[in-house]
């Protein structure tokens, strides 16, 4: 096996290092941008993207958002944040138009975030139901039933 010259070693530890720093500093920023005031502020500014003319097709999903209050807003922005932020993405991108010069990706982004808000309104509307689903096998499970047979008021009879 070749030796590799200390003056390399060197270098891919500078390099190294120079990555962690700025993978640390990235990281504080987005922690930074979802916290407090600058949580409340990109919702803000979430909700009025999300709420324009254009911006989700889906007149059903802009009606949800419309009627959120001002802490289930917050608590949506932080969820497309997080997912955002899972695939290198920064909500900010798409809700402040920094992606105006790039039509193609941006619409990409629009139909992730639609996508995704759309499947927090089918968890928020099925909240109810999984609920009550709950705590019925709960019930069954305690009598000692299990869970076969849990069946609630949409079984197929």
């Amino acid at each position: 096996m070749r030796a590799i010259p200390r003056s390399r070693l060197a270098d891919m530890a500078t390099e190294m290092q120079d990555f962690a720093a700025d993978l640390g500093g990235w990281m504080r920023d987005g922690a930074r941008r979802l916290s407090g005031a600058d949580r409340r502020a990109l919702a803000e500014r979430f909700s009025a993207w999300a709420l324009a003319d254009g911006q989700l097709p889906d007149g059903g999903l802009r009606a949800w958002i419309e009627d959120l209050d001002a802490v289930g807003r917050e608590a949506l922005t932080e969820q497309v944040a997080g997912f955002c932020t899972d695939f290198e993405i920064d909500l900010a991108w798409l809700v402040d138009g920094e992606l105006e010069a790039w039509p193609a990706l941006e619409a990409q982004l629009r139909s992730l975030v639609t996508h995704y808000c759309l499947a927090c309104k089918a968890a928020v509307d099925a909240d109810a139901d999984l609920m009550r689903f709950r705590r019925r096998r709960l019930w069954q499970h305690q009598r000692g039933d299990g869970a076969a047979g849990v069946r609630g008021d949409q079984g197929g009879d």
